[in-house]
């Protein structure tokens, strides 16, 4: 029944697994990252309802002056740059009423900074919308490892850009998705297989026993590798060598067979330019989110072993909105990249850096000589970020303001101490931003 389906070049086909590794990888990492981004709304939430219920002036006008920027799950979803995923609905819905929420917490601030009283009407418009909030993103914490169309949407720079062909079906056989590799080698185009059975492809080389013994191991053993011959939509009849993997879903059925064909000559460049696009951020080429998490995670079982330091940096650009503002996006672009350079001259060889996200950006110092060291790393950081930057004619000014967390003093936590180097940042930021400041376990949450 799927014998027939997934046409390729002729060779060995890569390891399906590294494209199963990556995938589940950076969906983990994607809800690790809505948790942590919900456990700092559910501070600010409670902060908010903490100043309007205290009445506490000083509160409510810090809240009322920088309201944007002390929410980190807004700075998570504005981190979220890839067009196709913010178009994705759960991700819009979530946009918009996260952005209704901030709109009715700004309103009952001014009427408190007004010294009007509030009504019931107008807790309970706050709390429906917080609730709304909440439910939207516990759905989209249930879809995400489970809608294939959201998955192929986040997993979209690995799909679309593997030179291997790589083809999605339903247990019925029914084809959810192709990438383009598989449009030029079989000359069928995305809209004219969606939907259709695999059968599509079949060259009659092959008889139905052939197909019933690839299906009987498929069944068995969850997994298929041989040669096949198959037919283009021009007629032409090929071999190609491919392997199909069941995936399977909580309950250990089978949810979707993922099939992954290529030549052997292109075998360890694709694996290479597979694990490049999963692992490091295309605008400033400095590794992602995914990467540092692993880095980080290896840095401090070394350390462990060997009784070292380690320091975790988080750097948010100060001024970045402006630049984006008044000069456009694509000078933002070559501000990103601008700093990236700056930073790769003035940290070590073995440290790693990588932007986090939009204009936030993390360094993992391993092996670090002390404190003291990383101080002076960190004003380094400053001072040559501080330089103007040149973008075309025009002269532009950004700075920095670097948190920073210490492994062992602060936890050995990878997860934790990006998250208390992130609050250290904050904190700078409260203080004047253009400097560091080391986290303190009396500082106040970020919210």
């Amino acid at each position: 029944m799927f014998g027939a389906v997934f046409i390729g070049v002729c060779g060995r086909p890569m390891d399906l697994s590294l494209f199963q590794r990556l995938t589940a990888s950076e969906l983990d990492q994607y809800i690790s990252e809505i948790d942590l981004a919900m456990e700092y709304h559910n501070r600010w939430l409670a902060a908010v309802n903490r100043a309007m219920v205290c009445r506490d002036a000083s509160d409510l006008k810090h809240f009322s002056q920088d309201l944007v920027h002390q929410c980190y799950f807004g700075r998570w979803y504005d981190g979220v740059e890839q067009e196709d995923i913010l178009r994705e609905p759960v991700f819009k819905k979530i946009g918009t009423t996260h952005a209704e929420m901030h709109t009715q917490v700004r309103v009952l601030i001014d009427k408190l900074l007004q010294d009007k009283n509030l009504s019931t009407a107008d807790y309970d418009g706050l709390i429906r919308i917080s609730s709304e909030f909440r439910k939207l993103v516990g759905e989209l914490k249930g879809t995400i490892k489970h809608d294939l169309r959201l998955i192929a949407t986040l997993m979209g720079k690995v799909f679309e850009n593997a030179s291997e062909g790589v083809i999605i079906t339903d247990v019925e056989g029914s084809i959810l998705n192709v990438n383009t590799a598989f449009c030029q080698v079989t000359g069928y185009s995305r809209e004219e297989v969606l939907g259709k059975n695999p059968r599509l492809l079949h060259s009659g080389k092959q008889d139905s026993l052939f197909y019933r013994k690839l299906w009987d191991e498929l069944t068995e053993h969850k997994r298929w590798e041989g040669e096949i011959w198959n037919k283009r939509k021009n007629g032409e009849i090929y071999p190609e060598w491919l392997m199909i993997t069941a995936v399977l879903d909580e309950t250990g059925e089978t949810s979707h067979y993922i099939a992954i064909f290529s030549d052997v000559s292109s075998q360890k460049e694709s694996e290479e330019r597979l694990f490049y696009l999963a692992h490091y951020d295309n605008l400033s080429k400095l590794p992602n989110r995914l990467a540092f998490h692993d880095r980080l995670k290896l840095a401090i079982s070394q350390a462990k072993r060997n009784q070292e330091l380690v320091a975790v940096m988080f750097l948010d650009l100060d001024g970045f909105k402006k630049v984006n503002d008044s000069m456009g996006h694509n000078a933002g672009d070559e501000v990103i990249r601008e700093v990236a350079i700056r930073l790769g001259k003035v940290m070590r060889e073995t440290d790693t850096i990588s932007r986090f996200g939009g204009d936030e950006f993390t360094i993992l110092l391993p092996e670090a000589d002390s404190e003291e060291g990383v101080e002076i790393a960190a004003q380094k950081i400053i001072d040559a970020i501080s330089e103007p930057i040149k973008i075309g004619d025009a002269l532009t000014n950004v700075t920095t303001s670097i948190g920073i967390s210490l492994f062992p003093h602060h936890g050995d936590d990878g997860d934790a101490l990006i998250k208390l180097a992130d609050m250290a940042m904050y904190e700078a930021k409260d203080q004047g931003k253009n400097r560091f400041l080391f986290y303190k376990a009396d500082q106040p949450a970020a919210i």
